[in-house]
């Protein structure tokens, strides 16, 4: 139970502070502990509320224009990605691997990209969209699409405080259904998982606090590359769960 308030704080002070990471990154971790459906519910339903805080109190930095865009694009594919979790349970590890890996790659190549070639031109768009229709249906089946959604956010939102204000919009939407599908349909949450996340609130308070006054520290033309390294650790760490459940 230690360990995950301890992962559970410092993956809500990265998503407060960048927008996303507290599932992409904190369920792969955690998993090991925990096991992945429990993780997922746990971080999932944590994330949520620390996205609501976001939500509600930037409301103004929203870029209505991009969420519409980003709603209407992920939407339509909740009910694919739900049936496919539903479906692959079992075999959890490849799913892991084949996102993990995806993940790796796009973000290893933006900041090769970025850093080493000093090239900071946007993405085509056909991978902008492919990456959020992916993202879509990994964030509906483990809440961990923010990698690749923000694949298409990072080519459109350049504000980092627009960016984290929009993406927590995206991810209020999503995981919202999410929880909706695992508590009713899966039956995944059980009265202790129900009983941690009440442990947790707290926290979520003062991560989004700490969080909140480290977001302002970061300088504007640092933050896409903090993103992708997030994103970076986010990935290597989804294959390293991947290869664990594999084994």
């Amino acid at each position: 139970m230690i360990s995950f308030f301890i992962i559970l704080f410092a993956m809500l002070v990265l998503e407060t502070i960048v927008g996303f990471g507290s599932t992409s990154i904190g369920i792969p971790i955690l998993s090991l502990i925990l096991g992945t459906e429990r993780s997922i519910n746990l971080l999932a339903t944590t994330g949520f509320v620390l996205c609501l805080l976001i939500f509600t109190t930037q409301l103004r930095k929203i870029n209505w224009r991009e969420f519409l865009i980003m709603a209407v694009c992920v939407l339509p594919l909740l009910p694919l990605g739900y049936l496919l979790y539903a479906w692959i349970r079992p075999f959890e590890w490849l799913l892991r691997l084949t996102t993990g890996s995806v993940v790796t790659l796009v973000a290893g190549h933006e900041l090769w990209r970025r850093l080493i070639r000093r090239d900071d031109s946007d993405l085509p768009a056909w991978v902008a969209y492919t990456s959020l229709a992916l993202g879509a249906l990994v964030e509906a089946m483990f809440s961990m699409g923010g990698p690749l959604v923000n694949v298409y956010a990072l080519t459109r939102i350049k504000n980092k405080s627009v960016f984290r204000a929009t993406m927590s919009a995206v991810w209020v939407m999503t995981i919202s259904l999410s929880i909706a599908f695992r508590v009713f349909y899966l039956r995944a949450y059980t009265e202790s998982t129900w009983l941690w996340i009440l442990y947790a609130l707290p926290l979520v308070v003062l991560a989004f606090l700490l969080g909140n006054r480290l977001h302002y520290k970061v300088p504007d033309q640092r933050f896409t590359i903090i993103v992708y390294a997030v994103q970076l650790i986010g990935g290597l760490f989804s294959i390293g769960g991947g290869i664990f459940l594999l084994l």
